[in-house]
């Protein structure tokens, strides 16, 4: 295991922002040119408004594009320019899943999940039978079998 990683730092553009910019950037466009388009100059069936709205689709898709183009452009060009590190590294253990699983089921049945590991008993300690009968939840399912017998997809097991 290493004790040290190289790592880049690098500036990176916020795309959401660019994209944003560049579609209210052409709205605006629209907006201008509408205002200087010749009424009488338009053909008939339509009117200044359906232009316009024509003209804020077109130019407002066309801002956001070309705002997403831009920060492409910006990140490829900045990872060039990234600075590279040696840093020390960290490394932490993660817990057993079968840990974490009963933590998070001790925790559903509103439970203290620390005071049930403490009351569960070891591995490798030994139960009486006696102790078993007695602290079983289900005294059908035990006589019955077992709830791990039972397939997984749900369907009725057929004995075979």
């Amino acid at each position: 295991m290493k004790d040290q990683i190289d790592v880049a730092v690098r500036r990176s553009p916020k795309y959401s922002v660019f994209m944003g910019l560049g579609a209210i950037l052409g709205v605006l466009v629209a907006g201008a040119l509408t205002l200087f388009v010749d009424p009488e100059a338009i053909p008939t069936g339509y009117t200044v408004g359906k232009g316009a709205g024509l003209l804020l689709l077109i130019l407002g898709v066309g801002g956001l594009f070309l705002g997403g183009l831009l920060a492409l452009i910006l990140d490829w060009s900045g990872r060039r320019k990234a600075r590279k590190y040696r840093v020390g590294a960290q490394i932490d253990m993660v817990d057993d899943p079968k840990e974490t699983a009963r933590r998070r089921i001790a925790e559903a049945n509103g439970e203290d999940p620390d005071a049930s590991a403490e009351a569960a008993p070891e591995a490798g300690a030994e139960t009486s039978p006696d102790t078993t009968a007695e602290t079983s939840p289900d005294p059908v399912a035990e006589a019955e079998g077992s709830v791990d017998d039972e397939p997984r997809n749900g369907s009725p097991s057929t004995g075979v």
